[in-house]
């Protein structure tokens, strides 16, 4: 209660007594604790720029933040120097044509955000240094632009290229006749400008490289991605060169790399502009974790294109070498103009390195009934993409020898086709036990997708009341995602967020809404021990799913099925978990067995402590019992077990439900 008098807090407090002696009437309704208060955002003008008279530039607010909801409204003004037109004024990335100037001009300009409750931010500023045209200085200037073929419902818009600044990447200046060696080394801007300084009265060329890089001589944020072949004899990142100029000629170098197609999607020459597509579509996965993160360091990371990939290779891997391969078949699939999927597998590398991925891979699509660490991974994987390009519609364009819905005219023999789903549309879901059109549940990567981009997101619809932007999903990746003795899921993750916001329990709730309009039981904990739904498939009498985690008592045998209703691997009910706790440090013996009768079934297990996975081998050849000895420290233990029959990644022997048994002495 606010008082602003003793008198009229006298006056309250008797009329409460007089309420709770029965003569003050009914008592007064319920009031919900607040919400906490609207952090403002935070504004990021972006980095200061240098060009020639007569550039165009852009401006870059995008790295601007909102830690408690997203950022609605840019305001940009111009605060200083020759007046221009700024394109775009209230949008993250307005445009101008650099003044012409007879000296060196500063221009300054000024960027307010507005969240999604109406708080502004504080001014942020950027300088422009403008330098006059013929200078004969030796500066070379310009700015660098690929060709883009954008996506479309109906494939790959050959007809349509549009050419977009290459950001971040490296330039440099060579001496025509020794190219091997760099006169000078620079990285273009947030508007793909780039300077370039060498002596003055040189022929020069220019030569782009598909690198974006900021070593240990950088503070941080540090990165170095490359995109090249990596089967090549000896790996280097792609490069398009410049023609010829001298260092005194004064007028903007700019440069457009070609994509290589002609109009119809013939490929007419060198499919040059792909590495650079590629590296922009990380380039924009980067700011929106320097947004959220501006320190960070990213691990090096390798971009396998080469036109001889084929298609329908797409995926991330952690090791040795951490790299993203990507398609480049044109006469079945090619990605590099994929941005979902670019983001994507990006957002694979993320989750890896800053998180922490148990997803064990495989097929998936939506609708699959998936191990609940498959669908968190792949889901968090579509969310990811969708947040990078602001974007819910997620496309992936192929090559189809036949037409069918989302295919265009044949051209040159083939259609051009496109799969696309919104991951802002809730998957359709049905009381539990209706056949083939259970989509929604905590074992669908679709269900873990609209979640999170729900979170994330500031529409309001129906079941979404959530507006949270991407810090919070950070914050919990990065936080008790990571450590989680918990296997990666659903589960751990709105754990996590449900914690981090307990203060205000308006939007615990709206978290639970969420969570029930995809089948999943409001979460209560890291394991989803009180989750109840149980999916279609599997269809085979018995609950084969739940519970998720079966407890294990030492000395005594515990139970669970490894199913095949769903499918085989990383499906729901191929793998089973049981976990324990040790309080002291101790010798134990694990023993796996399955009721599968064939001779060679084949029972296999992992071992999980704390998080983190144990040094063991319970992964051997028949015959079994599958059985390990060691010393196990004091923690929480997961066991990750299943029959090789359903759940290795070479299926062995006939598929089937199996009882699995693991006894812990």
């Amino acid at each position: 209660m606010q008082r602003s008098t003793t008198g009229s807090f006298i006056a309250a407090l008797a009329a409460l007594l007089l309420s709770a002696c029965g003569g003050g009437g009914d008592d007064p309704p319920f009031q919900p604790t607040p919400p906490p208060p609207n952090a403002a955002p935070t504004a990021n003008a972006g980095p200061n720029q240098t060009v020639m008279s007569g550039a165009a530039v852009n401006l870059d607010g995008s790295a601007s933040s909102d830690s408690d909801g997203t950022i609605t409204t840019y305001a940009w003004t111009q605060t200083g120097g020759t007046a221009v037109t700024l394109s775009g004024s209230s949008s993250s990335s307005p445009a101008f044509t650099a003044p012409t100037v007879g000296a060196t001009a500063i221009l300054t300009f000024s960027l307010v955000v507005t969240d999604n409750r109406g708080a502004p931010s504080t001014a942020s500023t950027v300088t422009v240094t403008v330098n006059p045209v013929g200078s004969g200085n030796g500066t070379i200037t310009g700015r660098v632009r690929f060709t883009r073929i954008p996506t479309s419902a109906n494939g790959l818009s050959y007809g349509s290229p549009q050419l977009q600044n290459a950001r971040g990447v490296l330039v440099r200046a060579v001496n025509p006749a020794s190219p091997a060696v760099p006169l000078a080394t620079g990285s273009t801007d947030g508007s793909g400008n780039y300077t370039l300084q060498v002596a003055a009265n040189i022929n020069v060329q220019v030569v782009v490289v598909a690198q974006m890089l900021r070593d240990g001589t950088q503070p941080l944020p540090r990165w170095d991605v490359r995109v090249q072949d990596a089967e090549a004899a000896a790996p280097t990142p792609y490069i398009y060169t410049s023609q010829t100029v001298n260092s005194n000629a004064g007028a903007p170098n700019n440069i457009d790399i070609p994509s290589g197609f002609d109009s119809s999607g013939a490929v007419t020459g060198t499919r040059a502009s792909a590495p650079f597509a590629v590296l922009d579509t990380i380039y924009q996965g980067m700011q929106l974790v320097l947004g959220a993160a501006p320190g960070t360091n990213f691990p090096a990371l390798i971009v396998d294109w080469a036109a001889d990939n084929p298609g329908g290779e797409t995926f991330f891997t952690n090791g040795p070498t951490q790299m993203i391969v990507l398609s480049a078949d044109t006469t079945e699939d090619t990605d590099e103009f994929d941005q979902h999927v670019v983001a994507h597998e990006f957002g694979h590398y993320i989750e890896f390195n800053f998180s922490r991925a148990d997803n064990i891979g495989g097929a998936h699509g939506p609708g699959d009934k998936l191990d609940i660490r498959v669908a968190f991974g792949e889901g968090f994987g579509y969310a990811f993409g969708a947040i990078v390009l602001n974007d819910p519609v997620t496309r992936d364009t192929f090559t189809s020898n036949m037409q069918f819905g989302g295919c265009s005219a044949q051209i040159n023999g083939h259609y051009y086709c496109t799969s696309q789903f919104n991951v802002d549309t809730n998957p359709q879901t049905s009381p539990a036990g209706a056949p083939n059109n259970d989509y929604g549940c905590w074992c669908s990567e679709s269900s873990v997708w609209a979640v999170l981009w729900d979170i994330y997101d500031s529409g309001a619809e129906i079941n979404d009341s959530v507006a949270l932007g991407f810090q919070p999903i950070w914050n919990v990746l990065t936080g008790a995602q990571r450590t989680t003795r918990a296997f990666t899921s659903i589960f751990s993750f709105v754990d996590a967020l449900k914690d981090n916001n307990a203060a205000n329990p308006t939007i615990v709730a709206a978290i639970d809404t969420l969570l029930t309009a995809q089948n999943i039981t409001p979460v209560t904990d890291i394991y989803g021990t009180n989750e109840t739904h149980f999916p279609n498939p599997p269809v085979t009498p018995g609950n084969h799913a739940l519970p998720l985690y079966t407890d294990v008592t030492l000395g005594v045998m515990a139970t669970a099925v490894s199913a095949d209703d769903a499918g085989l691997y990383n499906t729901l009910g191929n793998h089973r978990y049981f976990k324990f706790t040790l309080a002291t440090t101790q010798m134990i013996t694990i023993s796996v067995t399955t009721s599968n009768g064939d001779v060679n079934a084949d029972p296999d297990f992992t071992v999980w402590r704390n998080g983190a996975r144990v040094n063991v081998n319970g992964e051997k050849p028949p015959p079994q019992p599958e059985t390990v000895t060691f010393s196990a420290q004091a923690g929480d233990y997961l066991i990750d077990a299943y029959d090789c029959a359903n759940g290795c990644d070479t299926v062995q022997g006939t598929r089937g439900d199996y009882n699995i048994n693991v006894t812990v002495n």
